[in-house]
């Protein structure tokens, strides 16, 4: 995973930086973290360095495990959290780009029973900000309203062409040969060629409702760039929805603006903050890591002082 290459070699960055936290006395450690192993409804895996000069640090225990893996029966780990979990008891969002339900009533929330996890995200005050979507092109929706939710983009597409074989099979006229026939059909939308085209294996599909979401990112607001679309509506996911799915509580707003206007409704601007962010029960995994380590150190009377690493980095250059 830890793949960022330096002076040409493939994980050399990461040697870098280990190598030049060990010169200033620090002990290290480093490794790949899966946020959904730690109560966040998506995999997310990413590269960790630790670096501490009171002992000798450690990453974080998971709490929770892949349910499909056999293994995990046998353990104390809590199942991972799945999309379905994260955002079924969000309504569905308005037309329009205001943000019409920000800061309404707690009742905004659909009536059914939250998840555990929802609980826990959910503000106790008001319904929260940015539960707003961009507007897609009709293109666009054309497509997705035909993925089915966990599906790959090479399952959808060879589902798809095989049932479009079957409709050029019944629809093809005498004389007619195959590809005039498709080319008619696309003509009047019967068939959607981009079907026939070749995408990344995520691209324009559908959340599945019933494992977490792969990694959201910065480019979320465009569903051509991965699994980004809503698990039923066709339509993408909210900033809000994005936000559970990274495990923000609802009383976390994203101001994607300075000015008066879009104040938490600028999309690009919300789903790149969150899409670039840690997850917050990760990091609050590792910082509970950091914080034993401190204690440990506290007790037993061996605590160093505070070093300014700015400075001691601006040393070495």
């Amino acid at each position: 995973m830890m793949l960022h290459s330096h002076n040409g070699i493939d994980g050399g960055l990461a040697v870098e930086i280990k190598n030049l936290l060990k010169e200033m006395q620090y002990e290290v450690i480093d490794g790949v973290l899966n946020a959904a192993d730690f109560g966040v409804p998506q995999i997310r895996e990413r590269v960790f360095i630790m670096a501490s000069r009171i002992g000798k640090p450690s990453l974080p225990s998971p709490s929770h495990a892949d349910p499909l893996n056999a293994d995990m029966l046998q353990s104390n780990f809590l199942p991972w959290v799945t999309a379905g979990e994260a955002i079924s008891d969000l309504p569905s969002p308005p037309l329009g780009p205001a943000d019409k339900l920000g800061g309404g009533p707690v009742s905004h929330y659909l009536k059914r029973t939250p998840s555990t996890f929802a609980r826990k995200m959910r503000s106790a005050r008001y319904f929260p900000y940015n539960h707003v979507i961009r507007e897609y092109k009709a293109s666009v929706i054309s497509l997705v309203e035909h993925i089915q939710s966990g599906e790959t983009w090479d399952d959808a597409s060879a589902r798809m062409r095989k049932k479009y074989e079957m409709e050029i099979k019944a629809q093809k006229q005498i004389g007619e040969d195959v590809e005039a026939c498709r080319e008619r059909l696309i003509a009047v939308g019967v068939i959607n060629p981009s079907f026939y085209k070749k995408y990344y294996w995520s691209a324009y599909t559908r959340l599945e409702r019933e494992r977490p979401a792969l990694t959201i990112t910065a480019n979320a607001n465009f569903l051509g760039s991965g699994r980004f679309t809503h698990p039923q509506q066709d339509r993408g996911i909210t900033i809000r929805e994005a936000a559970r799915i990274q495990s923000f509580e609802d009383d976390f707003t994203f101001l994607t603006s300075m000015g008066t206007q879009n104040l938490t409704t600028n999309i690009g601007v919300g789903l790149d903050m969150i899409g670039e962010a840690v997850p917050p029960l990760l990091a609050e995994a590792i910082a509970w890591s950091a914080h034993t380590l401190l204690i440990k150190s506290e007790s037993s009377g061996n605590r160093r002082p505070c070093v300014d690493v700015s400075q001691e980095l601006a040393n070495q250059t």
